[in-house]
């Protein structure tokens, strides 16, 4: 691609035609993916900056490089020879973001949060990869952050903010293999440092993500560089793999319990699976890994939570399997009057938030754990929370012995609170016309009653606390 953009446009636009065909699309996939993520990417940039910008079909377009670009990793990006890199691919999403409503068109609402940019060197190495890093159960991480772009809480003075929103793609910096932990801790330890609001209120007004069972452990310096920041997280207590940390890094009185990101299409897939109650064939069912791992944390005596599943499934009195396809792994959920949700490696664990979908009635047999937006939502009217310490045929009897007028009255009150874990897409999902699988006709509330909403309305509580230090 020797022809500098826009010139080039016409070659692209007569290639993006050809790919209106399913099967050109999936054969450019496979042949030349970082062509098609170049092309797609060419086309998007075009269609916000010609004049009488295209939003619409700007979006459409976007929503299907994203689903190309999402499955390479960034550095693969930048080691091609194609023109697109991961920094143009963010540089787009912030253009794209930045003509998004409401932003644009709506009065600022408090309370008012300022999102770091530019304004500190390591915070666009820790918020590289955004297509990559927003997929799969920690991709909120992502959300969260151009979900606060486009907001009615953003404002660019720092002077009037109530909250200051700290961008960082913590576990997918880990995990992807962008940096080690302890180069992170030298990121984050360098970037925190540098923030130039953070000293006026110790950075007790700071907002940090933390979006896995690690929690701020991927941090290792946090106790030391951000003990009074609000960290965003669906960890609330220890996690297996780091035997050394014994005090949990989430403290109630300042954090946010959050939900685990769950796609849209993960979503329909459970909700088109969830058979009525009569039809469930399971009295319980429970599907993940059950080795030793996944037993208590190292530091405590607590019970092999799902050692004893696995055991009272070999004794025939539920249904235990792991590795199954991701269809048939919903199938089974849906045709399940209870879902278990154990603590694993860590308290938190995304088979919650599907069992919700699934429409099983949630048995949380987690101690630690406290479920996201607990502040409003009354968790007894749709979960069932069970000691870890009596986990065994106590519990199957307990559970046998609902009827299923109590099952109903759980199963409804939680189609009518599910949605309030939803993270409904900023930039991608954008479909032509609303189909049978629109997101709303599971959530048809969902502008009022989702995740971020959730997390706005435990915020403005944390508002008053901060504004009175």
């Amino acid at each position: 691609m020797t022809t500098a953009f826009p010139y080039h446009m016409p070659t692209i636009g007569a290639v993006v035609g050809r790919l209106e065909h399913v099967v050109e699309i999936d054969r450019a996939s496979v042949v030349c993916p970082f062509g098609l993520i170049s092309v797609l990417f060419f086309f998007v940039k075009y269609l916000i900056e010609k004049d009488g910008s295209d939003l619409y079909h700007a979006r459409v377009y976007f929503s299907l490089l994203e689903s190309f670009a999402s499955t390479v990793h960034p550095h693969l990006l930048d080691r091609s020879s194609w023109p697109v890199k991961d920094s143009r691919l963010v540089s787009l999403r912030r253009d794209l973001l930045s003509l998004l409503p409401p932003a644009q068109d709506h009065p600022k609402t408090r309370p008012y949060i300022f999102v770091y940019d530019h304004e500190v060197a390591e915070i666009q190495a820790l918020s590289q990869g955004a297509s990559f890093c927003g997929k799969g159960q920690w991709g909120m991480e992502v959300h969260i952050h151009e979900w606060l772009l486009t907001s009615t809480h953003l404002t660019r003075d720092p002077a009037e903010a109530d909250f200051f929103f700290v961008p960082a793609y913590s576990i997918c910096m880990f995990e992807a293999g962008f940096f080690s932990l302890a180069r992170l801790d030298e990121l984050y330890t360098s970037m925190v440092r540098e923030l130039p609001y953070f000293s006026k209120h110790h950075g007790r007004d700071h907002i940090f993500t933390f979006g896995s069972g690690m929690s701020a452990s991927v941090f290792k310096s946090w106790r030391r560089e951000i003990p009074e920041s609000i960290f965003l997280t669906p960890e609330t207590w220890l996690f297996n793999d780091v035997p050394d940390v014994k005090e949990p890094c989430f403290n109630t009185s300042k954090d946010i319990a959050i939900p685990g990101y769950l796609h849209r299409h993960e979503i329909w897939s459970l909700v088109s699976r969830a058979r009525p109650l009569a039809e469930r064939e399971h009295l319980a069912v429970f599907l993940g890994r059950t080795d030793p791992s996944r037993g208590p944390h190292p530091s405590s005596n607590g019970p092999d939570v799902r050692g004893i599943l696995r055991r009272l499934h070999h004794e025939g009195k539920i249904f235990v399997a792991q590795d199954l396809a991701i269809p048939e792994m919903h199938a089974v959920m849906g045709n399940a009057r209870f879902c278990f949700v154990p603590k694993g490696k860590s308290a938190w664990s995304l088979r919650f938030y599907e069992a919700l979908f699934a429409n099983c009635v949630p048995v949380i047999l987690s101690d630690h754990w406290e479920l996201p937006f607990e502040e409003f939502l009354t968790r007894t009217s749709f979960t069932i929370k069970w000691p870890e310490s009596h986990v065994g045929d106590e519990l199957l009897d307990f559970l046998r012995n609902h009827t299923d007028d109590a099952l109903e009255r759980y199963m409804s009150e939680a189609r009518r609170h599910r949605c309030w874990y939803v993270y409904p897409s900023v930039l991608d999902e954008v479909h032509l016309a609303p189909g049978p699988d629109d997101l709303l006709s599971v959530c048809p509330n969902l502008d009022e009653e989702n995740a971020f909403g959730g997390i706005l309305r435990v915020l403005g509580r944390k508002r008053r606390t901060v504004g009175s230090m």
